[in-house]
């Protein structure tokens, strides 16, 4: 299990640091929870996850798909009940921890589903929304993704997602957004705002999707917090060819680091980005980036294969997995409550600002 060579007491170290935090992925695909279930949530539950924010949005998610998303997730929250649980508030997260089930809230990436239709928002967060990105990879009704040639900025629609958002107690996101649409969600918001699945854009160079120091530091003064990323073209990568190359936990730490001395330990966490399924087998859906996107954006997305996945980071390619980087974090020095703000409980302060149940 351990990528790490421990002695039996750091071994325990590590044990008694996770087993107490409250282990949080910022963001995930739902492919593994339909491919391979159980040998999913057992990933999950082996790398003491508390939970995640689920993907029921992607690329090509209109209306109608979102609805099918959500009520798939039901479904499958339904056939493992002791298992699995679906949130919509922090004392939902609170007895998963308790009871060692793992909690899914619903996270739109794309916001295609609600399209020019402010009220669906109302309808989304009643199905259970609560993290809403402002836009994916292209220009939507809200705002530009970071594929987009021109980013204009929030639309004035955009501007009354953002209000409504506030108001409801959806937690904002500019992990795909291009610069203008980050920036004004981060002017505009009077609620804490995330990057949930992004990295150090110093450290590799992901045009968009990894964020800029400024950008940082103004997600920090919101309140919010950047989720560092195990997806491999946000990890390590040629900045000239912008080849991706081979990671390790390591690599990841590298960014939490980054992070951790740009804007402080409270507003840096996780966002595997990563089906454990996905990265056993480099199976891509038929609207992954790196099929559909790559080799249009390589600044975005990196140069790699399109037809399989890159190979996640070794030693933290699977959720199980997860003791690793507590394990990397305790050997860089960093402090056990500090340990356990990074694997989750930033995520939790987050959510006890922004929800409002």
């Amino acid at each position: 299990m351990h990528h790490y060579n421990l002695s039996n007491e750091e071994a325990e170290h590590v044990r008694n640091v996770h087993e107490r935090s409250f282990v949080f992925d910022g963001a995930f695909p739902m492919l593994g929870f339909y491919k391979d279930e159980q040998a999913e949530i057992a990933a999950f539950r082996e790398g003491g996850l508390v939970g995640g924010n689920a993907t029921v949005s992607s690329d090509e998610t209109d209306f109608y798909g979102a609805i099918k998303n959500i009520r798939d997730l039901r479904n499958l929250i339904e056939r493992n009940p002791d298992k699995l649980a679906l949130c919509t508030g922090v004392e939902d997260l609170i007895a998963c921890k308790k009871d060692g089930r793992i909690g899914m809230v619903p996270f739109f990436q794309n916001p295609k589903p609600i399209a020019d239709r402010l009220d669906d928002l109302d309808t989304f967060y009643e199905l259970g929304l609560r993290i809403f990105q402002l836009s994916y990879n292209n220009q939507g009704f809200i705002g530009a993704g970071c594929c987009e040639r021109v980013d204009p900025g929030l639309s004035e629609f955009g501007l009354r997602v953002v209000e409504r958002c506030n108001k409801l107690g959806i937690l904002l996101d500019i992990s795909h957004c291009g610069p203008s649409t980050s920036w004004d969600a981060l002017k505009f918001s009077k609620a804490p705002v995330v990057a949930s699945h992004s990295g150090i854009y110093e450290l590799a160079r992901a045009f968009g999707r990894n964020k800029p120091d400024d950008m940082l530091e103004a997600v920090a003064e919101t309140g919010g917090l950047v989720g560092i990323p195990f997806f491999p073209c946000l990890v390590k990568r040629n900045p000239e060819t912008h080849e991706v190359l081979p990671a390790t936990v390591e690599d990841v730490i590298d960014h939490i680091d980054y992070a951790v001395k740009l804007i402080g330990i409270d507003h840096v966490a996780i966002a595997t980005d990563m089906a454990t399924y996905g990265s056993r087998t480099r199976e891509l859906t038929k609207d992954s980036v790196l099929r559909v996107t790559r080799l249009v954006h390589p600044e975005v997305f990196g140069v790699g294969p399109t037809d399989r996945g890159d190979p996640y980071p070794v030693g933290i390619d699977s959720h199980d997995k997860m003791p690793n980087l507590t394990a990397g974090l305790i050997k860089r020095g960093y402090a056990d409550v500090d340990i356990s703000k990074i694997l989750g409980g930033n995520w939790m302060r987050v959510f006890e600002r922004v929800w409002k149940r």
